[in-house]
């Protein structure tokens, strides 16, 4: 029996939950408490980069919140969230280095949520970043270098490991 290789394990660098309201004040508030509540963990608020008049977005306004989740709390609220999806995402949705994006249209879509009137609705991105041990060296201070192309993770290698491990279904994208 042959051992795998321990390097060659995926696993999850850090699910991303973001929500972009467009504007600041009330509707902000409500945006931030019920990521926290989804994540347990209090959000940033983003601001934004530049003015687009048309939007009515101002230059520095707070207009979305986020927050980034690492390790076992980061699995469980991932698995906690593809449930809202019915654990089925377009294969689209997949990029080429296996990170995995997609939004759910009402956060009362999860499971354990419900519907608050003081709060209302709101859409989430979540995005699912995957690693392997040794991705280290693109993030340290000292003596960066990049993944080796034979280390990095491949599409298929993704789409295997959120399947076994989370038992997520890809669907083709259908033309309308």
């Amino acid at each position: 029996m042959i051992a795998e290789n321990p390097m060659r394990k995926v696993r999850i660098e850090k699910v991303v939950i973001h929500s972009c309201v467009g504007k600041s004040g009330e509707a902000l508030e409500k945006a931030s408490k019920i990521i926290e509540k989804i994540s347990g963990q209090k959000p940033a608020i983003k601001k934004a980069k530049k003015t687009i008049r048309d939007f009515g977005i101002h230059k520095r306004e707070p207009i979305s919140v986020m927050v980034t989740l690492r390790g076992r709390k980061a699995e469980e609220v991932f698995d906690k969230v593809l449930k809202a999806v019915d654990n089925k995402v377009k294969i689209s949705s997949l990029d080429n280095q296996g990170n995995l994006a997609f939004g759910i249209e009402e956060h009362i879509d999860i499971p354990e949520m419900k519907y608050d009137p003081d709060l209302g609705v709101i859409g989430l991105d979540v995005i699912a970043c995957l690693e392997r041990p040794g991705y280290r060296v693109k993030r340290r201070r000292r003596e960066k270098r990049k993944i080796p192309k034979k280390h990095r993770i491949t599409r298929e290698e993704a789409i295997n490991f959120f399947n076994e491990r989370f038992g997520v279904e890809f669907i083709q994208s259908v033309a309308p």
